[in-house]
């Protein structure tokens, strides 16, 4: 099975690009350069280009490597040169850089950093010291995240690696505003979706999207009659069958994983007369039963998405929402797609508190790419 979005221009699987270096520019300013451009990649103008400014969340595409990020309101968004580097900037005096390349398998992320810091840390260069260093995930990706200080500004960045392509994200503040922005650099990247492209496979040195999600207990699979799909999901979750339209996995009561939960609904729309109007009323249908139910719902993202599995390809929807419900803050993705005919959609979700979503993110990643739509069956 794979996933894209349904966006135009060519699929970053198939854009080859050269490899991703440092370029010696200023620390406030670094961006990775890449020594030419690609044949199959689109042109862009070298310069900058300020994109529009709103009062409400925003989605922005990334247009060569369609990753998208929620963008706050009231930032500024800037993309610069051929490869289309992107900075958000605040008027609350924080920065964040988007940088983005081919991904090096043969360079390890603690090597990437490494050439970062003898350009850049040290007597004499702009960051005088490092204060934390960490491995963690973002957005199911493996990733770096390193912290620094110099002439009053501190410096936190994550090298991250997809399938495809090397992410460098770098927020900037000043040293004694820092603690109270940080918050906004780590939505920024909660809300971070790269090309499903960028999970595809364990190639390249990276890890299989269910690396994180690796227990050492066989993996079940669920495939009940009638409700149209299979898919995989960890040993040791459970299953629930809540209705005989809906299925609900998680980790058992008593573990961490309790509170992840990956659900699949499916939806008859009683207005809808296509697949297609019945994807978009589920999607219609979903949104006003968090607004109804839950309380302070932000829609941060929204694209079209196309499930491909074998012959099959449909077109559906995705979203991320945050909410509070029984005085907890939850995220949501949820993806929306139609039966291959008739008016049943299916709506796949996976649901967390906001504080856990990253940490169970690879269990999803690796759940939805073995779900396989099945036609004639439900």
């Amino acid at each position: 099975m794979r996933w894209r979005p349904a966006a135009t221009g060519l699929a970053a699987g198939l854009i080859v690009l050269p490899l991703l270096t440092f370029s010696p520019l200023a620390a406030s300013e670094t961006v990775l350069a890449q020594s030419a451009p690609s044949q199959l990649q689109a042109p862009r103008p070298p310069g900058k280009r300020k994109l529009g400014v709103s009062n409400q969340v925003q989605t922005y595409l990334h247009p060569v490597r369609k990753f998208t990020l929620a963008i706050p309101p009231g930032m500024e968004v800037f993309e610069r040169g051929e490869t289309v580097q992107v900075s958000i900037r605040s008027r609350q005096g924080y920065k964040i850089n988007v940088q983005t390349g081919d991904a090096k398998p043969k360079v390890s992320l603690a090597q990437m950093t490494a050439k970062l810091e003898a350009q850049y840390l040290g007597p004499g260069k702009p960051w005088s010291q490092k204060t934390n260093q960490r491995t963690l995930s973002v957005a199911g990706l493996a990733a770096n995240e390193t912290i620094y200080e110099g002439a009053g500004t501190r410096v936190r960045v994550v090298i991250a690696r997809g399938e495809k392509s090397d992410f460098v994200f770098m927020f900037f503040a000043p040293r004694e505003t820092y603690e109270s922005l940080a918050s906004k650099f780590d939505w920024i990247l909660a809300n971070f979706q790269p090309n499903p492209a960028e999970r595809l496979t364990a190639a390249g040195g990276g890890p299989s999207p269910g690396a994180g999600a690796k227990t050492g207990i066989a993996p079940k699979r669920f495939a009940e009659p009638g409700y149209g799909y299979s898919i995989q999901y960890p040993g040791d979750w459970v299953v629930t069958q809540s209705s005989a339209n809906t299925a609900i996995f998680s980790g058992k009561k008593g573990t961490d994983a309790f509170h992840a939960i990956i659900s699949i609904q499916n939806v008859k729309p009683p207005e809808a007369k296509t697949p297609a109007q019945a994807s978009l009323r589920a999607l219609a249908d979903l949104k006003a039963s968090l607004s109804r139910e839950a309380s302070s719902v932000v829609f941060v993202g929204e694209q079209p998405l196309t499930y491909k599995n074998e012959n099959l390809s449909l077109e559906g929807r995705q979203i991320i929402v945050t909410y509070t419900f029984a005085g907890e803050r939850y995220r949501k993705w949820a993806l929306v797609v139609p039966r291959p005919s008739g008016t049943v959609a299916h709506i796949w979700s996976y649901t967390a508190p906001d504080s856990q979503f990253r940490t169970f993110r690879p269990f999803a990643d690796a759940m939805l790419k073995s779900w396989t739509i099945r036609p004639g069956d439900g």
